[in-house]
């Protein structure tokens, strides 16, 4: 239906582009004339496709050409009807209605621009939280392994003491209290045995203790990269 209609307008628009031009169409038997205007530009097979109170929409033989009614000459002028003041009011008017549309795009374009900081805002917000939660949980557990590489520690110092303090004298590996004072050796009957035992356990927690030490090197480097991250994204905020 609009096809339609767009169809039967442009149509209309032909009509009266060839009635203006009718007593040239005499002459000429084209239908169409030559439009010089006064810039010195030629328009051949010109023909009307539209009209505004300030001027014509001309087709020509190379294209199509708006022109303003104050750049043709006074003949065109005077056979289009050109309207001195109908011609000014009609521009101020589209002057007007040119400023409503700017002011309307620059609000838009303001809206735009204050939703997307505020995405931007909520993004980084968001990225800033989680790297934070990455900070902190990194913390606890660089935390959790230096406990654990403290507890170890102590107990192969403690039992290297007491292994020690069996050379002395007559001592006995007592293992189920690791965390009494002097260590895992009581005084007692010497049981080479136990104490053989006891010496093969602290080789075991050795490597353990190797192993905790790598974990908190590597957990260390890991919060300090993180920490580093959450530095840039404050900056950036």
């Amino acid at each position: 239906m609009m096809h339609m209609t767009r169809s039967a307008i442009l149509a209309a628009l032909l009509l009266a582009g060839t009635a203006v031009f009718a007593a040239e169409a005499e002459k000429s038997g084209t239908g169409t004339q030559t439009v010089t205007l006064r810039s010195g530009i030629v328009l051949d097979d010109a023909y009307i496709i539209d009209k505004k109170p300030n001027g014509i929409t001309l087709a020509y033989k190379d294209g199509c050409m708006f022109v303003k009614f104050s750049d043709m000459p006074l003949e065109y002028q005077k056979k289009f009807g050109y309207d001195a003041i109908k011609s000014a009011r009609y521009e101020r008017k589209m002057d007007e209605l040119k400023k409503v549309n700017a002011k309307a795009e620059a609000e838009q374009k303001a809206r735009e621009e204050k939703r997307k900081a505020e995405e931007d805002k909520h993004y980084k917000d968001g990225r800033i939280n989680v790297q934070q939660q990455t900070v902190r949980k990194l913390e606890l557990e660089l935390a959790e392994a230096q406990k654990r590489l403290d507890t170890t520690e102590r107990t192969i110092s403690q039992d290297r003491g007491s292994l020690g303090m069996s050379a002395i004298g007559p001592r006995q590996v007592c293992v189920e209290s690791p965390w009494g004072y002097g260590g895992r050796i009581r005084s007692s009957t010497y049981n080479a045995a136990v104490t053989n035992k006891l010496m093969k356990e602290v080789d075991t927690l050795d490597a353990k203790r190797d192993n905790q030490a790598q974990e908190v090197i590597r957990l260390q480097l890991k919060l300090e990269a993180a920490q580093k991250t959450l530095d840039m994204l404050l900056q950036n905020k």
